[in-house]
């Protein structure tokens, strides 16, 4: 008995040796870091074992690719030197996309670190994000400390892609190491290709996630508070998750149709963005049948409202169907659409077919009132 206890205290402090171990490594790599800082040293004067840390912890490059960057890489002149076809011959990276993710961490770090660079860890273009709490513990002075990749592909592919109801794309995402840096560069066939995104409503709502980012300074931290801010009140539009949605979806009372939003691409930035996504639009999304239009009309009035209360779209009086905003990013969806048909159009219908619009009515249309200068409906 005595024997099986020391055993198993035996193994528990090896744990603890191993696990202090991998901590003292852990810190040795980000004093090397942290006196390349220190010194002011440009991106190029850096030496092998420092760029190979770089690599590791601030790209959050593979381990089978840092060790190949360790064989072949012995400065940061070198890495940097590298054109695409040497990367992919000598530190042997196929992958376009982990190509593309080196280039971008190699021209973050050189503009960083040249001597010309601001003394803060975030550049004007905003492709440099706040420090991680990790390497903020390992200095004294916080605000000139290299930047860390706080929204690496982890953050993508688990939290990012399922805030905007696209979690089914996660996998792909984390094969091609997708970080924030690589957004903004991430072309039409990268999306149908390599990341499996062939859903043209899909990388609308990506687009669309993409340019919340862009509007918060890729702040990860400024995301999440506008988040909790916004939680339990409908203001801030923008931000909203997914989940958000769904729950929004619930408290107007169509619970029934909310789970439909789950893997949609629905989200909160789309609403508040994209001008062609209105409350039929959603009603699609949602699966409300047409013929249900007591769900619908309720649609429509909180969609409205949710517009209004929440988002940057103002309601225009002399049109009741219209809203005015800020150009959309991208063209307006085709004619032939299937989201800009009308109920009753000629395409979708045989001839002679007649229906019965679900707003004909008068005490199905919504009614409106002013308050504060914002027009809401009831």
């Amino acid at each position: 008995m005595e024997a099986d206890n020391s055993t198993q205290d035996g193994l528990g402090l090896g744990k603890l040796g191993g696990q202090a171990e991998k901590n003292r490594k852990l810190q040795k790599k980000h004093e090397l870091l942290e006196e390349a800082r220190r010194q002011g040293l440009p991106f190029a004067q850096w030496d092998g074992p420092t760029v190979v840390v770089w690599l590791e912890l601030w790209v959050g490059m593979p381990a089978w690719y840092v060790a190949a960057c360790r064989a072949n890489v012995k400065s940061g002149a070198i890495m940097s030197a590298l054109s695409d076809t040497e990367i992919q011959r000598e530190i042997g990276i196929s992958n376009p996309l982990h190509r593309l993710k080196l280039r971008l961490a190699i021209q973050e770090i050189m503009s960083l670190t040249s001597p010309s660079a601001p003394p803060t860890s975030r550049t004007t273009t905003g492709n440099v994000w706040v420090t991680h709490e990790e390497m903020e513990n390992l200095t004294s002075t916080p605000q000139t400390t290299l930047a860390y990749g706080d929204m690496n592909h982890e953050w993508i592919g688990n939290e990012w892609l399922p805030s905007l109801g696209l979690p089914q794309y996660r996998s792909y995402f984390m094969e091609c190491l997708v970080d924030a840096r690589m957004l903004d560069h991430l072309t039409k066939k990268d999306l149908r290709g390599q990341l499996k995104m062939v859903d043209s409503f899909h990388r609308n709502s990506f687009q669309c996630g993409i340019m919340c980012l862009r509007r918060l300074n890729y702040d990860r931290k400024e995301l999440e508070r506008r988040r909790e801010e916004s939680q339990n009140e409908i203001k801030d539009v923008l931000v909203w998750s997914n989940e958000k949605m769904i729950h929004w979806v619930v408290s107007i009372g169509l619970k029934e149709y909310a789970n439909n939003l789950i893997e949609s691409g629905v989200h909160g930035a789309l609403v508040a963005l994209d001008e062609t996504f209105d409350h039929n639009a959603l009603a699609l999304s949602l699966q409300i049948p047409t013929q249900n239009t007591q769900a619908r009309a309720v649609l429509e009035r909180e969609f409205n409202n949710l517009l209004v209360l929440g988002t940057d779209r103002r309601f225009d009086e002399e049109d009741d169907k219209s809203f005015r905003r800020a150009p959309s990013w991208r063209k307006k969806f085709r004619p032939k659409d299937v989201r800009g048909l009308a109920a009753g159009s000629a395409e979708t219908l045989p001839a002679n077919f007649r229906v019965t619009s679900s707003m004909s009515s008068p005490s199905m249309q919504p009614k409106k009132m002013q308050i504060d200068g914002k027009i809401l409906f009831f």
